[in-house]
C-alpha cells in the first residue's frame, strides 16, 4: 500500500490577479476580458461594493470593487475583469493580471457563509498561492446582496 500523499490536482485554467494584497484566480472560461473601464454612473443607494455601471457593447455593467469585499479596504483602479456567467456580467476590479495560468491543489471553500464562502483555497497558480473565484456563486451572492455596509 503506498502511503504517500496524492498528487494535488490539475484544474482548469484560472486567470490570476490581485485585488489589494491577496491574489485570486478566476476560471478562464469565466473571465471574458480584462480592460480599463470608463467613468462610472453612481447607483443612489447601492450597496458600498457597487462602484457604479457604465455601458460596454450594449450592457450596462455594475463594477463591483473586488478588494472591498474581499478585506473592507478600498485599493482605487481602473481596471477590471469581466466575469460573464449565465445569468449575466459583472466587473471586478483588479490590481495586476499576470495571465492565464494552470492551477493545482486540492482546494476547499474557505468560508460557510458570506462573500469568502465563493472563494476556494488553497491553490497554487505557479509560484503564488491563490484563493479560485466560484463565478455563479459569486455572482448570485452579489445579485442578493442587501443595501449597506459590505462584507
Amino acid at each position: 500500500m503506498d502511503l504517500r500523499p496524492s498528487p494535488p490536482a490539475t484544474l482548469p485554467p484560472h486567470l490570476v490577479f490581485s485585488a489589494g494584497a491577496r491574489w485570486f484566480g478566476i476560471p478562464a472560461e469565466s473571465a471574458s476580458e480584462v480592460m480599463t473601464f470608463p467613468a462610472l454612473t453612481a447607483v443612489p443607494g447601492g450597496p458600498s461594493h457597487l462602484l457604479g455601471l457604465f455601458s460596454h457593447r450594449g450592457e450596462i455593467i455594475p463594477v463591483v470593487d473586488f478588494s472591498y469585499l474581499d478585506c473592507g479596504a478600498r485599493h482605487p483602479t481602473q481596471r477590471a475583469i469581466l466575469l460573464r456567467v449565465a445569468a449575466g456580467v459583472v466587473a471586478l476590479t483588479v490590481g495586476e493580471v499576470i495571465g492565464v495560468s494552470p492551477v493545482s491543489g486540492s482546494p476547499a471553500r474557505l468560508a460557510e457563509s458570506g462573500f469568502a464562502s465563493h472563494l476556494l483555497g488553497p491553490a497554487q497558480a505557479g509560484e503564488r498561492e491563490v484563493a479560485l473565484v466560484e463565478p455563479d456563486g459569486l455572482f448570485a451572492f452579489l445579485s442578493l446582496r442587501p443595501h449597506g455596509p459590505t462584507p
